[in-house]
């Protein structure tokens, strides 16, 4: 069971119980002031008072949460046992204040607006019974069902309010718990997506470059020395490739490319499309040592996917890789004269991981990323990354 429905249930008992200590007070008084009244007829009443008793505590008995159904029969029941008791004993005219708590309590509007009303008339009658000429006969028992019913109502509309406001907080932090989670998940998707970048641009493209060369240097149709100078090239580059793995490890949580590694990595990069069979030339206007680590970043993995697409998939004669800083963007352009693909089918040659990754990754920077192709004509492959400003970069 929820908190809330817990804490209404026990609440409501609180005030079925209090209302259940009242009614035997108040059973006790009429029937005390019964018996010493022997003057009159009233000591005929007990037998009544002690049924009405009875069955009061029958429906205290019964009344639980699986058989609250019963509970408007047996209010009714009650209160007309109480009117014909009263009809004999006017003493149990006190009565009327539990009792009308008790038909506000338990019974739908409907009925106990009329049952109010009852049990006002017949208190204001048993009063004028015992004291004909008093005001307070009239006035007295009204006020008396009017208090009853305003408190029973007040209570519960606190406990409602309680109940709401419960249910809110509860909505709440239920609310906090699915964004918490949300957030986690679109977390661990981005860092999924950021590592799955840098393992395919680094030493994925590496490890293919790899099996391209041991693939030609295992082919018995080429020549010795060419078969040993490719097998000597694949041990550098795995070579290579283990060393960025493991300052890929090393710097796990923030990845960054050093001022200084920006060119040296596009040189490497040049180099290894060159070692690939890819003569391939590198032009740099503008100095780079001032860019931010994450630009020097897209860069470079820009231009690993991009030659390593014009090898494995281009089949290029020649590539041609050009780095442009000024002062408020830089661009990098990689262009082959390879046979081209169709922009809409980017997986038609491989996976489709490494454009899509590039995209995102120059999307993340901040920049634009532009691909020029058609089959049989060619890949340009152009990235531009805005700069921060002189002013900027005081602030």
């Amino acid at each position: 069971m929820p908190t809330t429905d817990r804490r209404q249930l026990t609440v409501d008992r609180y005030i079925q119980w209090g209302g259940h200590l009242l009614f035997a007070v108040l059973m006790a008084v009429g029937l005390l002031r019964a018996v010493q009244d022997t003057a009159s007829n009233n000591l005929a009443a007990v037998p009544g008072a002690t049924a009405l008793a009875g069955w009061y505590l029958f429906g205290v008995m019964a009344i639980t949460v699986r058989h609250k159904q019963i509970a408007v029969m047996w209010t009714l029941v009650l209160l007309a046992g109480w009117a014909v008791l009263t009809v004999f004993a006017p003493d149990f005219i006190w009565l009327a204040f539990v009792l009308a708590m008790l038909a506000w309590h338990f019974l739908p509007r409907a009925l106990a607006i009329p049952a109010e009303l009852v049990i006002a008339a017949v208190a204001v009658a048993a009063s004028l019974a015992t004291e004909p000429e008093g005001a307070g006969a009239v006035v007295g028992p009204v006020i008396g069902i009017a208090t009853a019913v305003a408190v029973t109502e007040a209570v519960r509309r606190v406990i409602d309010a309680s109940a709401a406001r419960d249910a809110l907080l509860q909505e709440l932090a239920s609310t906090q718990l699915r964004l918490a989670q949300t957030e986690r998940e679109t977390m661990l998707a981005a860092e999924r997506e950021r590592m799955g970048g840098e393992i395919h641009d680094g030493v994925g493209q590496a490890l293919a470059g790899i099996v391209m060369l041991l693939q030609s240097a295992t082919d018995r149709s080429s020549p010795p020395p060419q078969q040993r100078a490719q097998a000597l090239t694949a041990l550098d580059m795995a070579t290579s490739a283990l060393a960025q793995t493991r300052g890929f490890l090393r710097s796990l949580d923030t990845p960054t490319v050093a001022p200084d590694e920006l060119l040296e990595g596009l040189s490497a990069a040049v180099e290894q499309a060159r070692r690939l069979g890819l003569p391939t030339e590198l032009h740099v206007h503008g100095d780079a040592a001032g860019l931010d680590h994450e630009v020097r970043a897209t860069l470079l993995r820009t231009a690993q996917e991009s030659l390593a697409n014009a090898v494995r998939h281009a089949h290029a004669k020649r590539a041609v890789v050009t780095l442009t800083v000024l002062d408020d963007e830089v661009h990098l352009d990689v262009v082959d004269d390879g046979r081209g693909f169709d922009p809409s089918h980017t997986g038609g040659h491989g996976t489709g991981f490494g454009l899509a990754a590039l995209l995102a990754r120059v999307e993340r920077a901040g920049g634009t990323a532009t691909i020029e192709t058609d089959l049989g004509d060619g890949t340009t492959i152009g990235v531009c990354l805005p700069l921060p400003t002189p002013t900027e970069g005081a602030r």
